[in-house]
């Protein structure tokens, strides 16, 4: 079965969300009696690139990223295809869609990966989206660039899927995967106590 890394690489030329420290790969000199292994500092933000949002991300005393339950982050997904939809990601676009507990949206963000430093612009979800989303039983929501929601937005979207205790994966690059149904195999860095991680994130082709 095919299977599709959809994870951006962690590099010091990804684009970041404004005001989040960048990426920063660093290779240390070698200890002076030569010893043959390379090492490097890596030094990101918890949201950097391919990234999981735990609800301690906006909410006091939320659940941490080493908390979420593993069954939320593997199993049947689908990926929906929005990427001829112009404008933001609402209500009436969504109902036409067949829907699944984990869903991923490709939209015309995935193109986006392809530009240097941050677009401004990008598609994102409104909050009577998020709600049909919540209304629908979906569990997990996933988005192909860095915020589930506009820059223009207020948290609002984000708040209310993590209170509705809803997964948030940003920062994905669904640029090489048709729409359909596979097998999501995402697994976050397990950050004690914390707010988010970046992730690998793994589609399997069911066939």
């Amino acid at each position: 079965m095919p299977l599709y890394d959809i994870s951006v690489p962690l590099s010091a030329s990804l684009p970041c969300y404004p005001g989040d420290p960048p990426v920063e790969l660093t290779s240390l000199p070698l200890p002076p009696e030569g010893a043959p292994f390379r090492i490097s500092r890596l030094t990101c933000g918890s949201h950097s690139g391919t990234h999981l949002d735990a609800p301690a991300h906006l909410l006091p005393g939320g659940l941490t990223v080493d908390a979420i339950p593993l069954d939320l982050l593997l199993g049947d997904c689908r990926v929906l295809d929005l990427g001829g939809h112009s404008g933001d990601l609402d209500e009436p676009l969504l109902r036409r869609f067949p829907l699944h507990q984990r869903v991923l949206l490709r939209t015309r963000n995935s193109g986006l990966w392809l530009r240097p430093g941050f677009v401004a612009g990008h598609a994102g979800l409104t909050v009577p989206g998020a709600a049909w989303l919540v209304a629908q039983g979906v569990r997990l929501i996933g988005i192909d660039y860095l915020s589930i929601e506009a820059e223009s937005s207020d948290g609002g979207v984000h708040r209310l899927l993590l209170e509705a205790g809803v997964v948030i994966l940003e920062g994905l690059d669904l640029s090489a995967v048709a729409a359909g149904d596979y097998e999501l195999l995402c697994l976050p860095l397990k950050l004690a106590g914390g707010d988010g991680a970046p992730c690998r994130t793994v589609l399997r082709d069911r066939g």
